[in-house]
């Protein structure tokens, strides 16, 4: 089977908006996404200036990971909004696989940070945390809600 990743376009919102609900409705995130709520959330992303983003393709669409460039005071930064893989296919590099392409990426632009949210001691942290990323001492996530 021919792997292949590239670049996220529009061409794949629907097939990726399909996946983010597949992936995350079942455990362990157990949210409540309609096709229509993920592909809003994928448009709006892909439609973001700074928008980076690929997918992963193996005869299917098996995962995507997204995000935007967000320029600092000296340098650019860029916020991983997502990354999202089959259910039957983590655990088998893909996402890795996406991460390392977006690093590449990344770094030919010259950014100089990524920065993301997660779910606090889950798969998503420890998948994160294998690849070098660690828990900020500098920020924390403020919430109000109404």
């Amino acid at each position: 089977m021919l792997e292949e990743i590239q670049t996220f376009t529009t061409e794949y919102l629907d097939k990726c908006a399909h996946l983010y609900v597949e992936v995350f409705n079942a455990e362990p995130w157990n949210e409540q996404w309609t096709f229509e709520t993920a592909k809003t959330k994928l448009f709006e992303i892909l439609n973001t200036p700074g928008f980076v983003g690929f997918v992963f393709k193996q005869d299917e669409l098996l995962g995507f990971i997204a995000g935007y460039c967000k320029q600092g005071q000296k340098s650019q930064s860029f916020y991983l909004e997502e990354i999202c893989v089959q259910a039957h296919k983590q655990h088998q590099g893909i996402g890795t696989k996406l991460l390392n392409e977006l690093m590449d990426t990344l770094t030919a632009m010259k950014v100089t940070e990524v920065y993301l949210l997660t779910n606090k001691d889950g798969q998503a942290e420890a998948f994160y945390t294998k690849h070098g990323y660690q828990r900020s001492q500098y920020l924390i996530l403020m919430a109000k809600q109404f």
